[in-house]
């Protein structure tokens, strides 16, 4: 259990569907975390500040709640 905290299976992963991207460079990460709805991005989990999601609706509606990991996201519950 400890390591879906950190790692989706390749079912779950929304890397696999490319709707997600991991950012590797603080600057990258921080203007994101500023600017990334414009473009649907968003940060989906606290704990995982290089990890973004395309979500569309942000671009109009801002980005959803973070959850604190992805054991609290309904979609890794498989």
């Amino acid at each position: 259990m400890e390591a879906a905290r950190w790692v989706a299976t390749a079912d779950a992963s929304v890397h696999v569907s490319g709707d997600a991207i991991d950012i590797g460079h603080f600057d990258a990460t921080a203007w994101l975390s500023e600017h990334g709805a414009e473009y649907g991005l968003c940060q989906i989990y606290s704990n995982e500040p290089w990890h973004y999601e395309l979500r569309l609706e942000a671009i109009d509606d801002g980005c959803p709640p973070m959850y604190a990991d992805p054991t609290h996201d309904p979609r890794m519950q498989q």
